[in-house]
């Protein structure tokens, strides 16, 4: 069981939190609130605005840092 890969739901996609680089929260030229994600498979940022997902972004960063930082 130590070997099974862990995900982390975010919108309706399922993250390996192996392959998370970096994440946080950024602010557009429109001022809007996102949450950004980066992973170590792919080139591009993956941004998720509040307003197009079924969650609040202060909650999923909340999680993504229990996930990650040490405590």
């Amino acid at each position: 069981m130590n070997n099974l890969q862990r995900f982390i739901k975010i919108g309706d996609e399922r993250v390996n939190a192996e392959e998370i680089v970096s994440y946080g929260v950024a602010v557009d030229e429109d001022d809007d609130r996102y949450l950004y994600i980066t992973v170590k498979t792919s080139e591009d940022v993956f941004q998720y605005y509040e307003e197009d997902e079924d969650f609040e972004i202060d909650e999923k960063l909340d999680e993504l840092d229990k996930l990650f930082l040490i405590q």
